[in-house]
């Protein structure tokens, strides 16, 4: 991965690096490997991340946006569960 790469370039690079390596490793041409490639659940991700509306970009952006998400995603399930513990516990 380069700094200057787009999310459509650094999933591309991963999909045709996989799809090489199958290629390699069962003798069949690269387009059909491809295709076996982007035909698995990963490689539906990795297509999606390249055709998406993320790809153009820069892969360092898209990290943070995806940071930033996931620090959110989860101060918002901490604040739901700082929520169903009462304040005051009763003691026994």
């Amino acid at each position: 991965m380069r700094n200057d790469q787009t999310v459509a370039e650094m999933a591309n690079e991963v999909l045709m690096r996989q799809a090489k390596a199958r290629a390699d490793r069962n003798g069949e041409p690269i387009e059909a490997a491809l295709k076996a490639i982007v035909g698995t659940e990963a490689g539906k991700h990795l297509a999606d991340l390249r055709d998406g509306p993320h790809g153009d970009e820069g892969v360092e952006e898209w990290q943070v946006g995806i940071a930033q998400e996931r620090a959110r995603e989860r101060a918002a399930a901490l604040g739901v569960r700082l929520e169903e513990i009462p304040e005051h516990p009763t003691h026994g």
